[in-house]
């Protein structure tokens, strides 16, 4: 009997933790306090520069003072973790869908320079910092059945509607920037959410596939491609522009780092980091999320300044300087964007994909959702040059008809790709 009576309390201990794991699970996702997944959500095509791998891109002439300026001996500073301040650390994000009600947006300061609402942004979003924050308060939407990023700045929540200082959405299928001298939710005129350092990436797909958004304590009174926007009256050529780029050395050892902040110090090699606002020295921006270990993310912090180079991402010109696969991508995509479509659109049973090649390839063209799952393999095959026209169904692999709704069509041949939405309606 004293024996079953033991059992009886080690089941009941089990069965009691457990049920904590569970509610502690069920309240960080209430709570907002685990930074959602955008699946296999593309963020904007490989060729924007946010995707850039500038490994081969040269070192700036102007590098040495532009790092002096924000502080060689200043420590890099993750700006994102798990809770600060009593808030979550770092700008929050939320995901949603074709589900979400579009909510009305009265612009309070740069309404002149901000895309009008509504956005399908829910009043209950988390903000940065709180929703007692004084300071930048973004709120971020990602919406995945559309590829849509919308986007605020010093948000609050009213009855029935948001009041912003400014705001922008960003078609995350395309390389659109905003109008020049416009601003966005950020200075620099660029969208915030392609810059976050996200939990998902880190440890989950363990690679960060672009660049790392920045603040510099001190910015120029002018902006590079592809920043839209400056915020500083300083004309001090050796402070660093908005849009500026800056890389990790390729040199610098990362042994001895735990792999998830290998994992950062990859992309800062690969990709760089873009100065996109005025705040702290060397401050990386990063989503909050329960899952972060602090003390880990703090190994950055024995990084200095010095430790990176500033970039020529743009010309004497300001055009940009593409990397050498980009280069080919963006110049063709732009030369071929206009004829590379598909009619009707929206289609109810039938669509035609009509596209030309200038010189023979190998050529795939894929049905996917909007979280970027293949439904379907339309071509697969060796094309002559000149016009082609593909005819699609709306069928999966499978022969079963597609449901209503919007899609994503991806080419590819050996020296382009595009992705491109389109929308069966029965």
């Amino acid at each position: 009997m004293e024996r079953y009576s033991c059992h009886m309390n080690k089941k009941c201990r089990r069965k009691i933790v457990m049920l904590i794991s569970i509610i502690a699970c069920l309240f960080r996702q209430l709570s907002g306090q685990e930074s959602p997944s955008i699946g296999n959500l593309k963020v904007f095509p490989d060729d924007n520069p946010w995707n850039w791998d500038v490994t081969s891109h040269s070192v700036h002439p102007n590098s040495d003072n532009f790092i002096e300026s924000i502080g060689g001996h200043n420590p890099l500073h993750p700006d994102f973790g798990t809770v600060w301040n009593d808030a979550p650390n770092g700008i929050p994000y939320i995901v949603v869908n074709n589900d979400q009600p579009m909510i009305p947006i009265v612009y309070t300061a740069y309404g002149d320079e901000s895309d009008p609402g509504p956005f399908p942004i829910p009043l209950n979003s988390q903000i940065e910092g709180g929703p007692n924050a004084n300071g930048d308060r973004h709120v971020i939407a990602v919406d995945i059945d559309n590829a849509m990023l919308y986007e605020l700045y010093r948000a609050f929540p009213k009855e029935g509607l948001w009041e912003a200082e400014s705001g922008a959405k960003f078609d995350l299928s395309s390389n659109h920037l905003r109008p020049e001298e416009w601003t966005s939710a950020d200075a620099a005129g660029l969208p915030i959410f392609p810059g976050l350092v996200r939990y998902e990436e880190v440890y989950i797909h363990g690679q960060i596939n672009h660049a790392l958004r920045f603040t510099a304590q001190s910015t120029q009174r002018k902006y590079i491609w592809p920043a839209r926007h400056f915020a500083s009256p300083s004309t001090d050529p050796n402070l660093p522009p908005m849009g500026l780029r800056f890389r990790l050395k390729a040199d610098f050892d990362m042994t001895g780092f735990s792999e998830p902040v290998q994992v950062i110090l990859l992309a800062l090699k690969k990709h760089g980091m873009i100065v996109a606002d005025n705040g702290g020295n060397w401050f990386i921006s990063g989503a909050p999320d329960d899952r972060w270990d602090d003390d880990i993310l703090a190994e950055l912090k024995t990084i200095s300044g010095s430790n990176f180079e500033a970039i020529l991402t743009v010309d004497t010109n300001g055009d940009p300087i593409y990397p050498p696969v980009a280069s080919i991508y963006s110049k063709l995509s732009q030369r071929f964007h206009l004829i590379i479509e598909n009619y009707p659109n929206p289609f109810n049973s039938t669509t035609t994909i009509s596209f030309q090649l200038p010189r023979a390839s190998r050529v795939t063209i894929k049905i996917l959702n909007m979280l970027g799952r293949q439904l379907n393999t339309l071509v697969e095959d060796d094309l002559e040059a000149g016009w082609h026209d593909i005819q699609f169904v709306g069928v999966d692999s499978h022969g079963r008809e597609m449901s209503s709704g919007i899609y994503l069509y991806r080419m590819e041949t050996e020296y382009f790709s595009c992705v491109k939405k389109f929308a069966l309606m029965k």
